[in-house]
């Protein structure tokens, strides 16, 4: 049985329940709540949060599972109640559909995780997964424990238009630097709305941006660490965006910052691809970069949004220095050649990237260019940003990390 009667709650924890933290279900309906008990046997199972109140132990961890009753904004209200004056239990929301207006409510009240109450698997790995967690013993990627002395780089890939490959530049970027430097880089789809990193890297997303931030703001540095899906060839640590488009409004200028400041704990660098519009979010990890990679096209409407984009920074004094002007498709013979664009700009062309057939036919088999055609003239031009990145002794030297040397006897 998943609880015994008795007490003065009236409910006493199941024996049978995991030795290091317990487990309660917490539903208002009493069919939807048998329903979730059938995935968790060993939970002790409430009709409200008061009950669950009652029964808590001090210091003991709990993992709490709220059920579709509580999926309202009375129950978010109620249950960041909870967590927020006890630290020991983790909340799980699991609702009928998980939407992102679900999703975003449920991690603004300190859930841990939101899944579809009738996916029993989904359900009980959370729960495993939150458990150990409180509990100290959660499985965790060996590759990403915080060991780093000092902070790693944050990198931002940014770009006041749509269309001109930056989403290219900083997916190709990141992969040449995991496989130039045996550090640990991540890689953070910071367009909530419409990013395309998982697509193009051909990576389901597990856990995404919204995961990570709901870990950040409740200090679980480790959960953030964990919510990284790994690239197999390159062994980059991928932070993808939103499955679904975020309201207006959806995040605050400051979470995707902290996001990436506690990736930088453990990564040597963070690379993060912005939106194509320079909201409050993108200012705010324009700012807190230390190198910032500005992409644009070989035609008009690119040029004069690069310099508008320019002026806005120079306004809000938040790049300067740090930008480095990215110009994809280069030799393209538009009657505008580079040096016209380094003069409307003020701003050096330090990489040219060349027009090749091969970014387009890596796009569409979901692998870097870097990887799919690693000698085309775009590849190489790509390497040498990530190259220019890791310093100049690395960068005159050509000189490749672990893994790349693995690939390359292979």
């Amino acid at each position: 049985m998943a609880i015994e009667h008795g007490g003065a709650s009236g409910v006493h924890w199941s024996p049978a329940a995991p030795s290091a933290y317990d487990v309660a279900i917490v539903e208002p309906d009493g069919r939807s709540r048998l329903r979730l008990g059938t995935s968790l046997s060993t939970a002790a199972q409430f009709g409200a949060i008061e009950e669950l109140v009652q029964a808590l132990r001090p210091g003991r961890p709990v993992v709490a599972v709220f059920g579709p009753g509580l999926a309202s904004e009375y129950g978010f209200e109620q249950v960041h109640r909870l967590v927020s004056t006890h630290p020991e239990l983790g909340a799980i929301f699991a609702a009928d559909e998980v939407t992102t207006p679900l999703l975003q409510a449920a991690l603004r009240a300190g859930a841990r995780d939101t899944v579809a109450a009738p996916d029993a698997a989904a359900l009980t790995q959370a729960v495993a997964r939150v458990g150990g967690l409180l509990a100290g013993t959660a499985s965790r990627v060996p590759a990403v424990a915080a060991t780093r002395s000092a902070p790693g780089r944050l990198v931002v890939v940014f770009s006041p238009k749509g269309g001109v490959g930056k989403s290219t530049v900083a997916i190709n970027v990141a992969v040449a630097l995991a496989h130039r430097t045996d550090d640990r880089v991540a890689l953070v789809d910071a367009d909530v709305n419409f990013g395309d990193v998982a697509v193009l890297l051909g990576l389901p997303p597990q856990h995404t941006v919204l995961d990570a931030i709901a870990a950040a703001q409740y200090g679980d540095g480790e959960l953030v660490r964990t919510m990284l899906t790994r690239h197999p060839a390159s062994g980059l640590l991928v932070l993808p965006a939103p499955t679904e488009p975020l309201l207006a409004g959806g995040l605050l200028p400051n979470e995707l910052v902290e996001v990436c400041r506690v990736l930088s704990g453990s990564c040597a660098f963070v690379v993060a691809d912005l939106p194509a519009q320079l909201d409050e979010v993108a200012a705010a990890l324009i700012d807190a970069a230390d190198e910032v990679l500005l992409v644009g096209g070989m035609d008009i409407p690119s040029v004069k949004n690069l310099k508008i984009g320019m002026q806005a920074l120079d306004l809000l004094s938040i790049a300067g220095p740090k930008l480095r002007l990215v110009l994809n498709r280069a030799n393209t013979q538009v009657k505008l050649d580079v040096t016209e664009v380094e003069q409307v700009l003020g701003l050096p062309a330090r990489f040219p990237i060349p027009s090749d057939i091969s970014v387009p036919i890596a796009v569409n088999a979901g692998v870097p260019v870097v990887e799919h055609a690693p000698t085309s003239p775009a590849a190489r031009a790509l390497d040498r940003i990530a190259l220019s990145l890791l310093g100049p002794e690395v960068y005159s030297r050509g000189k490749l990390g672990r893994r790349a040397r693995k690939a390359m006897r292979a």
